[in-house]
């Protein structure tokens, strides 16, 4: 007699080869002969077990599976298929993406409230500061050096006047930093020549002309380095929106290097101009072509170029110099004290009255006024009280100058917890109500 199914397994219908092979005992395709038993089934009688409770179910719905029918609820199978529950989940989180996120840039008072609620992350901090140092040689010298994009920016409301202000510390795509090329002493055109010729390293140089700055090329002096000129790549991958690498545990910002197209990094290419930059692990590639866009304009490395300029051109084109020049110059000064090491610029730089007359009231608040007793005018020794016909004694409350008023503390009587403001009706610790005072007189 045949075994009884249970009401909710289907008899398996068995399509094609595969199906009848499984059924017949089969393994990788070969059919395997059956034998005889004692008891009159044959030994391939174990790939169709019979369906008995929680066992006989499953394999029920296994090779309801393997028929073409539809899985047991529950049952974990690996298909492609995406499920109603699954779509519609789909529809309800796109749907708050494009609810909440923002359609806009961020904005600078954005940033601002980011920095000041979280402060300003290890990267950027030393990324602003290169910069900053980069501004205070450029005061000193007449000679700004930028890194400017040569075609309009991409970006919306983009700094068309530079992408990055360069130093000493920023890094040619040789390897080696501004400090060790060919650098002007000073410019010409501009304001503070005279002032500052007396602290220039090499006064043996004359000031450069802007026709001169125009055509600057800034070779390497570096012994065996093959660069004819400096040309800057970025130094960060915080530049060209890769922020997130460095928040790896093995971070190393040594070895970092921007990606060319042929997959290596600007470190493994020749940095020669006769050479095209080609790379060195590779032999497919046929120059330094960037994989990555920057950040400020969202232009690839080839449409920028490294800018020397003399103050006085900087002024006629209507570019920011000096103390305008310098890194977070439109932010409030707590922001920038923040962010720069050095906000001032060695003394360049001084901050707002406001600031100050703010900064000196919040110190001045912060002190509680305390009254000695003993010790100093007219008292006795520290520790040791007055006589009662002492003026420090006999002087009424509203004589002593600066006395900070009496407040009244209030506790909770179940945890002993001062209660944050007169109008708590709860414990901030324990949660226990808090009694009501009477307000009628009695």
């Amino acid at each position: 007699m045949p075994p009884k199914q249970l009401p909710s397994a289907k008899p398996t219908r068995m399509a094609g080869p595969v199906s009848s092979s499984r059924a017949s005992g089969s393994r990788h395709g070969q059919l395997v002969p059956s034998t005889q038993r004692g008891d009159g089934r044959s030994s391939n009688a174990r790939a169709m077990p019979r369906v008995h409770g929680a066992a006989g179910g499953a394999a029920a719905s296994s090779s309801a599976l393997v028929g073409g029918n539809k899985p047991v609820y529950g049952e974990l199978v690996e298909s492609d298929e995406v499920h109603d529950e699954i779509r519609a989940l789909g529809t309800e989180v796109k749907s708050m993406i494009a609810q909440h996120l923002p359609r806009h840039g961020t904005s600078e008072e954005q940033v601002a409230w980011g920095v000041r609620q979280f402060g300003p992350s290890k990267e950027s901090r030393a990324a602003l500061n290169k910069e900053n140092d980069a501004a205070k040689l450029a005061w000193e010298r007449g000679v700004y050096c930028v890194w400017r994009c040569t075609e309009q920016p991409k970006l919306r409301g983009a700094n068309n006047d530079f992408c990055c202000r360069l130093g000493y510390r920023h890094v040619c795509f040789c390897g080696h930093p501004m400090a060790a090329h060919t650098t002007p002493a000073c410019a010409s055109n501009m304001a503070a020549t005279s002032s500052s010729s007396s602290s220039l390293p090499n006064p043996k140089f004359s000031p450069v002309s802007d026709r001169q700055l125009a055509q600057w090329k800034a070779p390497c002096e570096e012994t065996g380095c093959a660069c004819a000129a400096f040309r800057y790549i970025p130094n960060s991958p915080l530049e060209i929106g890769e922020g997130w690498l460095t928040r790896r545990a093995n971070w190393k910002p040594a070895e970092w290097s921007a990606k060319c197209r042929c997959g290596h990094g600007h470190k493994a290419h020749d940095p020669a101009s006769s050479s095209r930059m080609r790379c060195r692990s590779c032999g497919g590639c046929s120059g330094f072509t960037s994989a990555f866009l920057c950040v400020v304009c969202d232009l690839p490395w080839e449409a920028h170029e490294t800018v020397w300029e003399s103050e006085g051109a900087r002024e006629q084109a209507g570019f920011p110099v000096r103390e305008a020049y310098a890194p977070l110059a439109n932010f409030e000064w707590d922001l920038r004290e923040l962010v720069l090491t050095d906000a001032t610029m060695g003394g360049k730089i001084e901050p707002p009255a406001t600031y100050l007359a703010l900064r000196g009231r919040e110190n001045t608040s912060s002190r509680s006024p305390r009254r000695r007793i003993g010790g100093g005018d007219g008292g006795g020794p520290s520790g040791v009280l007055p006589p009662l016909s002492s003026p420090e004694m006999t002087a009424t409350p509203a004589s002593v100058p600066d006395a900070a008023p009496a407040v009244e503390v209030e506790y909770c009587a179940g945890c002993a917890t001062i209660y944050r403001s007169a109008a708590s009706n709860f414990c901030a610790k324990c949660g226990r109500p808090r009694p009501r005072r009477s307000t009628t007189l009695r």
